[in-house]
């Protein structure tokens, strides 16, 4: 009887770690049981034969084959703007601007593609056949672009055959860009003004950015040419000046051209996206007809109608690379009476010696820990401090006076993405409200005989600002404390001609009195470059990211040149 129990005994145990080796399994199984929410779930090589689609096609076949939906919606109806996904276009299961063809459509590098228009009510889907064909020695780009099936274009062909470059700039924190000229002559609306000519890409201000990337003329395209990563405002000119709007849309919806000028409708910007070029990208800045909204002519209600204009689109040649490796500095001075200072990193000056309220261009650094000293013209060490930088970050150092009017520096971080988060919905995310038009600015006190410095806009009122605004942001601003939590005003395009104010104010009196010595800017004062404006129309001031300072001495002994004022500093280029 023993014996027997001993058997079992051991039975029960070899059953017992059996069953929890099992359960071990089952449990291990189950973890590994995960939701693959990628759009691509699976293995597939592109081929480097992309379409660029600027013509407004929405459906595609290859060698025979279905891609697209073919789903047509009434714009009117419930479902409009929902088309369902397919294994190639996942999203909504329609061409959209850039697609890659897979490797696997092509037979001894050729494949046959077909493009189609396909809308609501409409009998005209103008297919166009088109034979691929891969290179392995260079990536090609077939550019498909807007005809007459869609407006009165001339001078243009249904697509063009383009070279691309897909290597990185040699110096890994620089990107790469060219501009391409399809300008085409339109014939829709006889109160569009010619953009057909040659064209130079410029910084925001209106300055040339290279002599390669100028005067190129229609239907050639220029050398790419490397500059070091930045967030910048290109703009693309003609030979008289005149600005190419971009393709985009404003906070309000859709972009209405006025038709002459090309600039927004009731005011006098042409519309140029704000956007930050990675290090490791290759970008093509293309020009071709595109539709925009127009004022219906005579309309005294703002009606619109349609209309073809040239327009730059901004094509990223590769897949646009995540910045894991590099940061941006810049430096200003704020020391009254202490011109050529000079402001090092890690020994390596910034830029070069920085006059009184000047600023250095950005320099790009690595991540890491830095040191930062400011020197004088002796080389006599004025200030310190450390500073780390992670990936993708924007410091500005800023040398001003403590209460002692000793130098110091603090480094500020910039946002220049023009994202805001607004408040949870109904899942607990946060709501991304993105404004590649961004007319942002923050407001520093660094003047130590401000105690407490309000800022408004004209007589004592609130600024206006696109998706509200933290008023902490402008309300008793203390020397040297930055607001950082939500502290841009971020203005609208349309904004009527509006003055910055200086008060006086106190924890108890908001906004308090005027400090009538500080000088009234006005919106017009972010204008870098009035020449830009060939048609002599001024906007009432310029999209970009800015910090506005107070600096300078409200002291009666106060040298001229250091008398407080407020100054501008821009951060986008």
């Amino acid at each position: 009887m023993k014996e027997l129990n001993k058997h079992l005994s051991s039975l029960a145990a070899v059953l017992g770690l059996f069953l929890l080796l099992a359960f071990s399994a089952c449990k291990k199984d189950k973890q590994n049981l995960i939701a693959d929410n990628r759009n691509v779930t699976d293995t597939r090589k592109n081929s480097t034969v992309r379409i660029v689609n600027l013509a407004g096609y929405n459906q595609l076949q290859i060698n025979g084959d279905t891609l697209t939906n073919y789903v047509v919606r009434d714009p009117q109806g419930a479902t409009a703007g929902q088309y369902p996904g397919t294994k190639y276009f996942p999203d909504n299961g329609r061409l959209g601007t850039t697609w890659s063809i897979p490797q696997s459509f092509l037979t001894n590098g050729t494949a046959s593609v077909m493009v189609e228009h396909r809308e609501y009510q409409s009998n005209s889907n103008d297919p166009l056949a088109l034979t691929v064909q891969e290179d392995s020695q260079q990536a090609f780009d077939y550019y498909l672009l807007p005809t007459t099936a869609y407006a009165q274009v001339t001078n243009l062909p249904k697509l063009i055959k383009i070279p691309r470059s897909i290597a990185a700039a040699t110096d890994q924190s620089h990107f790469k860009v060219r501009i391409l000229n399809l300008a085409g002559k339109v014939n829709d609306d006889p109160r569009m003004g010619n953009l057909v000519s040659p064209l130079t890409l410029t910084w925001a201000d209106g300055t040339p950015v290279s002599s390669q990337t100028s005067n190129i003329t229609p239907g050639n395209y220029s050398a790419y040419i490397d500059l070091p990563y930045c967030t910048a405002q290109f703009k693309v000119l003609t030979d008289q000046g005149v600005q190419v709007p971009g393709n985009g849309k404003l906070t309000s919806g859709d972009v209405v051209l006025e038709p002459v000028a090309s600039t927004i409708y009731h005011t006098s910007l042409t519309y140029s996206p704000i956007k930050t070029y990675a290090p490791g990208g290759v970008y093509t800045i293309v020009v071709t007809p595109k539709q925009y909204k127009v004022p219906t002519p005579g309309t005294s209600t703002d009606e619109t109608t349609t209309a073809y204009q040239n327009s730059f689109f901004i094509i990223s040649d590769v897949a646009e690379p995540v910045n894991l490796a590099y940061a941006r500095l810049q430096a200003v001075n704020a020391m009254p009476n202490l011109n050529g200072i000079k402001v090092t990193v890690n020994g390596q000056v910034l830029g070069g010696p920085i006059a009184y309220t000047g600023y250095t261009d950005y320099s790009v650094f690595f991540i890491g820990k830095y040191t930062i000293q400011a020197t004088d013209g002796s080389g006599a060490v004025l200030a310190s401090t450390t500073l780390s930088l992670d990936a993708n970050t924007n410091f500005t150092l800023w040398v001003f006076p403590d209460a002692n009017g000793k130098p110091v520096i603090s480094a500020l971080a910039n946002d220049l993405s023009g994202t805001l988060v607004g408040n949870a919905t109904d899942d607990a995310t946060y709501t991304r409200n993105s404004d590649a038009f961004s007319f942002s600015m923050r407001f520093l006190n660094l003047c130590q005989d401000f105690p407490y410095l309000t800022l408004t806009t004209d007589n004592a009122q609130n600024f206006n600002s696109v998706f509200g605004f933290n008023t902490a942001a402008v309300t008793n601003l203390r020397p040297g404390i930055f607001p950082i939590e939500f502290p841009y005003i971020r203005a609208n395009y349309d904004a009527k001609p509006y003055q910055i104010m200086a008060f006086r104010s106190s924890p108890s009196v908001v906004p308090g009195s005027w400090a009538t010595d500080i000088p009234v800017l006005t919106g017009q004062a972010l204008i870098a470059r009035p020449s830009l404006y060939a048609n002599g129309n001024l906007p009432n001031h310029e999209p970009g990211f800015y910090s506005i300072a107070l600096v300078g001495s409200t002291l009666p002994s106060a040298a001229a040149q250091a008398k407080a004022k407020m100054i501008i500093v821009k951060h986008s280029k």
